[in-house]
């Protein structure tokens, strides 16, 4: 109680940074997370996390309750951000809606997506909306007569919205968005080729595409010269094929998913136009194993983080190859595939790190086990929907001899783990079927 008076004496000024600092997110509010994260590869992960923007909703309650002088000045704040359940919703805040650096819109969940026919293995973090055809109405389009700019340099809609918006003046509309860097399109269904007209300075792209082109009007957007960022998940050869004719200067960081049967022949043509200044490339195939036609290194000559589901691998990158993180993408389990990443903590000696598709809280038990009994007989599950902790406690093996980094796929080694020095993950396997077997 001594100190109590120091408390209330703290200048309104000095609580508006404390609690701003309180309320704020580096990575869920950053519009460019892959080029700033040390983690390029696990950093969309944590970006599309909604459990962090739902902390930061929590932060906001409980510091508002602590005082009137505190809730004076946490609605004084910017409402970081914002998110819309109902896209006709007539009670929106338009103060925050104005205010938000994060505007998401429509009802967006962060379930896992494993089991879902439209959802590549390795995408699990896609926040999809269910609703994205439904409502006619779109909030934003229905305050644009009295929101000029959104201060938002992040914005998360889904297609219906987006349609509604477009059908506004584009002159309006690209007044309205001129600060967004950061766009995701929820369940487009297509790629909308209205972008980069009114969205040119964009440098984080994020499309779900699983259909057509429609209402492509041959003209190849040329005005992304900022992107440095690009997230799609396209099942049309026709898309891929029309993206792989962007300008594409800035582009640093791809993540791809595809459900396309003809996913092989298509890529060498995609990457031969933007991989050769590609530092970061994540692919997850869900219809067949991935194999790189030619010679991938030539291609990729800047490549450091690579990330695949199952694949063919290619013959290891030459000794000056830049090379140093390779992300193994395949959730489903799959003991040849990781016989084949032992080869490469072996052989490929430029990479440093391997990180793999499991989480160290489903299976530290039979690891801990495998780790003190090491007599136990060599039997793998033959489940594949469940990863089997013998083939992981190998693979961590391999890496161990040779000093590579093993890392689970929230970045955690196992010493890392056990320590809690980054916490527990918040999603986790079951492993009971995988006991079984």
């Amino acid at each position: 109680m001594e100190s109590l008076p120091v408390f209330v004496s703290v200048p309104p000024e000095i609580w508006f940074k404390i609690l701003g600092f309180v309320l704020w997110d580096d990575i869920i509010f950053d519009p460019d997370p892959v080029s700033s994260s040390p983690q390029p590869h696990l950093a969309l992960r944590s970006w599309h996390n909604t459990e962090r923007t739902l902390e930061i909703s929590k932060r906001r309650f409980v510091l508002r309750s602590v005082s009137r002088t505190w809730r004076d000045i946490v609605d004084t704040l910017p409402s970081y951000h914002f998110q819309s359940t109902e896209t006709n919703d007539a009670t929106t805040d338009e103060f925050s809606l104005q205010r938000a650096h994060r505007l998401q819109l429509g009802t967006s969940t962060n379930r896992s997506n494993r089991g879902n026919r439209h959802c590549c293995k390795g995408y699990n973090y896609w926040n999809l909306s269910d609703s994205a055809e439904s409502g006619t109405s779109s909030i934003l389009a229905d305050h644009m007569s009295s929101i000029d700019t959104l201060r938002a340099e992040i914005l998360i809609i889904p297609r219906s919205e987006w349609n509604a918006l477009m059908k506004k003046p584009l002159d309006d509309v690209r007044q309205l968005l001129s600060k967004v860097r950061a766009l995701l399109i929820e369940y487009s269904g297509f790629i909308p080729t209205d972008i980069p007209m009114v969205c040119p300075n964009i440098t984080f792209l994020a499309i779900h595409a699983i259909t057509d082109l429609r209402g492509y009007s041959g003209i190849i957007p040329s005005a992304f010269s900022s992107l440095s960022t690009l997230q799609l998940f396209i099942n049309t050869e026709e898309c891929l094929n029309w993206v792989g004719k962007w300008g594409l200067p800035s582009l640093r960081y791809l993540e791809l998913a595809t459900t396309l049967d003809a996913f092989q022949e298509c890529l060498p043509y995609f990457l031969n136009n933007v991989g050769q200044e590609l530092i970061s490339l994540q692919i997850s195939d869900a219809s067949n194993p991935i194999h790189f036609l030619g010679d991938i290194w030539d291609i990729l000559p800047r490549v450091r983080y690579l990330g695949l589901t199952m694949s063919i691998l290619p013959p290891p990158p030459p000794p000056n190859h830049p090379l140093q993180v390779f992300s193994n993408r395949e959730h489903g389990h799959y003991r040849s595939w990781r016989d084949h990443l032992k080869i490469m903590a072996e052989k490929w000696v430029g990479v440093q790190c391997i990180s793999d598709a499991h989480t160290w809280d489903c299976m530290a038990k039979e690891f801990l086990d495998l780790q003190h009994d090491l007599t136990s007989p060599d039997i793998h599950s033959l489940n594949k929907f469940c990863i089997c902790s013998r083939c992981v406690y190998s693979l961590y093996i391999a890496c161990e001899k040779r000093g590579v980094r093993y890392e689970d796929e929230y970045g955690r080694t196992w010493a890392e783990y056990n320590s809690g020095e980054w916490g527990a993950s918040t999603q986790c396997v079951v492993l009971d079927a995988c006991r079984s077997t």
